[in-house]
């Protein structure tokens, strides 16, 4: 999925200064997986954005986005616990 690369991408150079030409291979090589980042991009996301009263709505708002289910966001957050 297109929006989970270039997720990805963006997150690794802002926080630890990978190019994005080093984070294609790493995809191609198999050392970043798609489920993987997904899982982190959400995460992430989600921490950057929850406000109290918003959490549910942003959940599915993340499932949407991600192309999962608004439990699979939920099993996702409870494991980061």
């Amino acid at each position: 999925m297109r929006v989970i690369r270039e997720g990805t991408v963006k997150y690794l150079a802002e926080n630890f200064g990978l190019s994005a030409s080093t984070t294609e291979v790493m995809f191609d090589t198999g050392l970043l997986r798609e489920d993987v980042s997904r899982r982190v991009l959400i995460l992430d996301e989600y921490h950057r954005r929850a406000r109290s009263g918003k959490k549910t709505e942003l959940k599915w708002e993340l499932a949407e986005k991600y192309a999962v289910s608004p439990s699979t966001v939920e099993k996702i957050l409870c494991k980061s616990e």
